[in-house]
């Protein structure tokens, strides 16, 4: 079988959200339902990744919302790699036919796959816009509390770590106070 490391960031390093890629259902803080994929076998494995391209929060064009998330901006990382930043992932390893499945479920805006390497000869890879997005929007109430969700699975931050993390990003720097910031990642 072949396999492909999924590097997701954004809501999707929360598992409970990734895994409606994967077996189907709603993310818990999402309105959108997932078919999933014809293989729904889970992810055998999965671990915290860093990259080396920044994460932003934007939309194309001069859209202002999404399905599943509401009003607001939604992941991208640049398509460049910047030594100089590092992006909190989380990789899953999929089944290729499974990843061909949750790249047509994220859809037309995440149209630029990156090979990131390989780990133990299977390749690793991540996907995003073409281009770095100009309309930069701050993410959902929503959105935020599944990023929120994963970070704390993934890297054991405390919603404080999680606030650090999140205020740097361009769409909600310069966007959402940080005390505001934290209210969004503490709330049920």
């Amino acid at each position: 079988m072949a396999y492909v490391w999924y590097v997701g960031y954004g809501s999707n390093i929360h598992e409970q959200r990734f895994l409606c890629y994967i077996k189907g259902g709603t993310p818990r803080f999402g309105k959108t339902h997932y078919n999933g994929c014809t293989d729904k076998t889970l992810p055998p494995e999965n671990k915290a990744m860093i990259i080396n391209y920044p994460l932003y929060f934007a939309l194309p064009d001069k859209n202002t919302k999404t399905y599943n998330w509401g009003t607001g901006g939604v992941a991208f990382v640049g398509p460049k790699e910047d030594r100089r930043v590092k992006t909190l992932c989380r990789m899953w390893k999929i089944t290729q036919n499974q990843y061909n499945e949750v790249k047509t479920q994220e859809g037309k805006w995440y149209g630029k796959e990156i090979l990131l390497g390989n780990q133990g000869g299977i390749p690793i890879y991540t996907i995003t816009n073409d281009t770095i997005l100009t309309n930069i929007s701050k993410p959902s109430d929503a959105y935020i509390k599944t990023i929120a969700h994963g970070l704390k699975e993934t890297y054991s931050f405390t919603d404080k770590k999680v606030v650090r993390y999140l205020i740097a990003k361009r769409g909600i720097k310069d966007s959402i106070r940080k005390d505001n910031l934290l209210r969004i990642v503490t709330s049920p």
